[in-house]
């Protein structure tokens, strides 16, 4: 993936796959050892011990290849995920570093940067995590949820923009100036589409009006009935990985962490300013083509202060 503006115009370039894709399964493999075939080595994995890290952690493991692992701690606030990390040190006979962090020690800090830069504080204080590793690590992260766009005529489409999550933490890396390099683990054509082409994700699709109207809610310090864009990471996350790690992976509940610092979470994502919409069929179609094509996709929405319900 790769971003930027052409005409005051937000665009996303994506080139299409280089092979046929297997399965999530196969590609999390084939990306570790991708990964490690690069000639890259002090290989640091940033792990939250969700299923998605423990995925990525899984498939570096079991090939073989060294990498260390890091914590980001936040004492009072994260805490349920600190203690699941300890079992999956203890399940996967590793020792896992521990980076303790006070958000509001930086408060002041992200919140100037999230002014200056239009970025919001969470993906700052990932960027004052990684500022603290050192500098000479290539440092692995997970950031893999996928928004798919149900318009009000039952049409999906794949969306990513200005404000997403993965553009913003990008945005948010780039100001660092570190010598080694910063990879994104799930941020390839065929990881992409393993997942877009996965048949688990198109029945949640086909039947999304059930999980957005149901009325269930979440804790963030009030409570928000779910949105469109958790359908990911709180309906389909579990059964998916459920269905190809079985259990090499510990399924721990979900919860609120960060979310438990309210100052993260106080500047808006408008996921309509600047925001690129295309047809998931034909976005997964590009993808498959294989014929190693980039294109751009242009901002086809633009609504000032506009976010998806």
């Amino acid at each position: 993936m790769d971003w930027g503006f052409e005409n005051q115009k937000f665009y996303i370039e994506y080139t299409s796959c280089t092979r046929p894709v297997g399965t999530l399964y196969e590609e999390f493999d084939r990306r570790a050892l991708e990964i490690a075939e690069s000639n890259i080595d002090d290989l640091l994995v940033s792990i939250s011990g969700g299923v998605d890290s423990q995925a990525m952690l899984n498939s570096f493991l079991k090939q073989d290849i060294p990498v260390k692992t890091v914590f980001m701690y936040l004492p009072g606030y994260n805490d349920i995920e600190y203690d699941n990390l300890k079992l999956l040190d203890m399940k996967l006979q590793i020792k896992t570093e521990i980076v303790d962090i006070d958000p509001y020690k930086y408060k002041e800090e992200l919140e100037e940067e999230a002014e200056k830069y239009d970025i919001q504080t969470n993906s700052l204080l990932h960027k004052k995590f990684f500022s603290m590793l050192p500098s000479s690590a290539n440092i692995v992260f997970m950031d893999y949820d996928p928004y798919i766009h149900v318009d009000e005529n039952w049409d999906f489409f794949w969306y990513q923009g200005f404000n997403s999550t993965e553009v913003t933490r990008d945005r948010a890396l780039r100001l660092l100036k570190r010598e080694g390099k910063i990879i994104w683990f799930g941020d390839t054509s065929e990881m992409r589409t393993s997942l877009l082409d996965e048949e688990m994700l198109w029945s949640i699709l086909y039947s999304w009006k059930y999980y957005y109207g149901n009325g269930v809610t979440r804790d963030t310090g009030h409570k928000l009935r779910l949105r469109t864009d958790d359908r990911w990471d709180f309906y389909l996350k579990p059964f998916v990985y459920g269905k190809y790690w079985k259990d090499e992976l510990i399924y721990f509940s979900k919860f609120s962490g960060f979310e438990n610092v309210p100052f993260l979470y106080q500047k808006p994502l408008y996921m309509k300013e600047h925001a690129v919409l295309v047809p998931l069929q034909e976005f997964i179609d590009f993808y498959k083509s294989c014929t190693k094509e980039k294109r751009r996709f242009y901002e086809n929405l633009h609504v000032q202060g506009g976010y998806f319900d």
